[in-house]
């Protein structure tokens, strides 16, 4: 399985987890017994790219295994104080933006909470109430080297059978490599 195969798969379990009914969660995912009862619930307030919301979770209680549980959302990264969308706005305008890790974390800061830069734009707009946003650059860091983990662990070869575009991006520069034979002789 190459890589683009297995973002698929990663975005059809999302799809599959966002579809899934409230009767599915009755279901203990230790032992797989239906025997469950509600057992209260919690409030996260993870960082949404159209601000900050509450979001409120479901616990439940086997009894069969005795172990409770909760239901995960397709929206959040469990732990987290940023949901999944604003982890991948992140990672995507830091490459794509060519910008330093520090630049990222205050433009998605300034776009979060409202603030800093957003402000110089909109003077007119009355001030976000709440907590600011405090999205910093080693946040940013610590999310693309969990995203290098997760694909050096990968299966072996995850770039097979993917066609290859022969340019390479280099410090903002494109260089376009040829393997022609007067190039790769040193000619």
């Amino acid at each position: 399985m190459n890589i683009i195969e297995r973002g698929k798969a990663f975005v059809e379990s999302l799809r599959a987890l966002a579809a899934r009914p409230a009767w599915d969660w009755q279901r203990c995912p230790s032992c797989g017994n239906t025997l469950t009862i509600k057992n209260g619930s919690y409030t996260r307030r993870p960082w949404f790219l159209s601000g900050r919301q509450c979001v409120r979770v479901q616990r439940h209680w086997c009894q069969a295994c005795a172990k409770s549980y909760s239901e995960q959302s397709a929206l959040l990264v469990r732990g987290s104080w940023y949901s999944r969308e604003v982890r991948r706005s992140a990672v995507d305008h830091w490459p794509h933006g060519r910008m330093s890790l520090r630049r990222t974390a205050e433009c998605m800061r300034s776009w979060l909470g409202r603030q800093e830069r957003w402000r110089l734009g909109r003077p007119l707009d009355a001030a976000p109430d709440g907590a600011p946003c405090h999205l910093a650059a080693s946040t940013l860091q610590r999310w693309l080297d969990q995203a290098g983990v997760v694909a050096q662990a990968s299966v072996p070869g995850p770039w097979q059978g993917i066609a290859q575009s022969e340019e390479l991006g280099t410090a903002g520069l494109w260089a376009r490599l040829r393997y022609a034979s007067g190039v790769a002789a040193g000619r």
